[in-house]
C-alpha cells in the first residue's frame, strides 16, 4: 500500500509488524485485512489531517465496506477460522507451514486484497465523498488512545501512526473484530520492537521470522526476546482482564454508525478502563525491554 500511494515510512511498516496471524498470531482479525485498513487510512491521511471528525468518519465507513468486502471473498476476516491453526503450539505451526495450500491461500489473499485496495477508486476519498460525512464521530478513539497514552508514559509515539489509528475503532471499521486498544498497544509496541523491512536483507528478516516463530511456542520467554515475545505477553495480559481480544466479545454490541459508536465509547466505563490497562501493559513493556531497541527514533 505504501509503494501504490507513493508515501514510503519505515516507522509506520515497523508498527505493523505484530499484526501478523491475528494480532501476535492470536488467530483474531487476518493481519492482511488490517493492515489493509490501516492502507486505507494511509492513502487518505491528506483528509484526516485536514477536515477532522468528518473525515475519520469517511474514512472508518470505507474500512467498514473493505471488512464486508474481505468477508464476503475470503468467507471470513478472521485468521484461526481461516486456516484453523493455533500458531502458539507446535502442531499447529506445522499444519501451516508444512501445508503448501494453506501458504499460497495466505499469498493469493494479500494479492486479491492489495488489487481492492488499489483498484478500487471509492477507497480514496474525494472533497464530495467528505460532504456526507460532516456529523460528528468519536472524538474519543481507542487504538489512538492508547497510543497517546503510552507516548505520555514512555515518549514512544508516532504523529501519522496516532491517525491512522482510527480505523481499529469498534473492532476494525466497526465490524466487531480485534480491540482497537489490544492493536493500539501493539502498534505502539512494534514502533521499537516491529521489523525495518525495507532496509533487513532476506537471510536477516528469515532469521528474525524463524526467532519469533519459536518464541510464540514458548510458555514463558526465552534469551532471545523479541517483538512476538513481548507481543504475546502484553496481549495475555490484556486477556486476563478482558477476557477476549474481540471487540464484539468485550462490549457485546454491534455498532451500525460512527455516531452510535461515538455514544457508547464515550460513556463507557469498560472500554475507558481497558484502554487504561491495554496502555499500562504495553507502557511496561516498552520500559521492560527498551534496551532492546535499536532503530527508534
Amino acid at each position: 500500500m505504501q509503494d501504490a500511494v507513493h508515501e514510503k515510512d519505515d516507522i509506520i511498516l515497523m508498527s505493523a509488524t505484530g499484526l501478523e496471524g491475528g494480532c501476535v498470531a492470536n488467530g483474531s482479525t487476518c493481519g492482511i485485512a488490517s493492515g489493509g485498513a490501516l492502507g486505507i487510512a494511509l492513502m487518505n491521511d491528506h483528509h484526516l489531517k485536514n477536515n477532522g471528525n468528518g473525515a475519520e468518519a469517511a474514512v472508518i465507513k470505507t474500512v467498514g465496506n473493505y471488512m464486508e468486502w474481505f468477508h464476503g471473498t475470503y468467507s471470513t476476516t478472521q485468521c484461526r477460522e481461516r486456516n484453523k491453526v493455533d500458531f502458539h503450539s507446535v502442531s499447529g505451526q506445522l499444519k501451516y507451514f508444512l501445508s503448501a495450500h494453506k501458504i499460497i491461500r495466505c499469498m493469493l489473499m494479500a494479492g486479491g486484497a492489495l488489487n481492492y485496495l488499489t483498484l478500487n477508486h471509492n477507497n480514496q476519498l474525494s472533497e464530495t465523498d467528505l460532504k456526507g460525512h460532516d456529523y460528528a464521530a468519536s472524538q474519543f478513539h481507542c487504538a489512538q488512545e492508547v497510543l497517546k497514552q503510552i507516548r505520555e508514559k514512555t515518549g514512544v509515539g508516532n504523529d501519522q501512526l496516532e491517525r491512522l489509528s482510527i480505523v481499529f475503532d469498534g473492532g476494525i471499521g466497526l465490524k466487531g473484530r480485534l480491540c482497537g486498544a489490544v492493536a493500539g498497544s501493539i502498534l505502539a509496541l512494534n514502533l521499537i520492537h516491529g521489523f525495518n523491512l525495507r532496509h533487513m536483507g532476506y537471510a536477516t528478516n528469515l532469521k528474525k521470522f524463524v526467532i519469533g516463530h519459536i518464541n510464540l511456542m514458548k510458555k514463558k520467554p526465552g534469551k532471545a526476546i523479541d517483538t512476538f515475545s513481548i507481543g504475546k505477553e502484553v496481549v495475555n495480559q490484556f486477556k486476563d482482564t478482558a477476557g477476549s481480544i474481540e471487540c464484539s466479545q468485550i462490549t457485546g454490541k454491534k455498532f451500525n454508525s460512527p455516531e452510535i459508536f461515538a455514544r457508547h465509547i464515550e460513556t463507557s466505563e469498560t472500554c475507558k478502563n481497558l484502554i487504561r490497562v491495554s496502555a499500562d501493559i504495553a507502557s511496561r513493556a516498552i520500559e521492560d525491554n527498551r534496551s532492546l531497541s535499536e532503530s527508534f527514533k
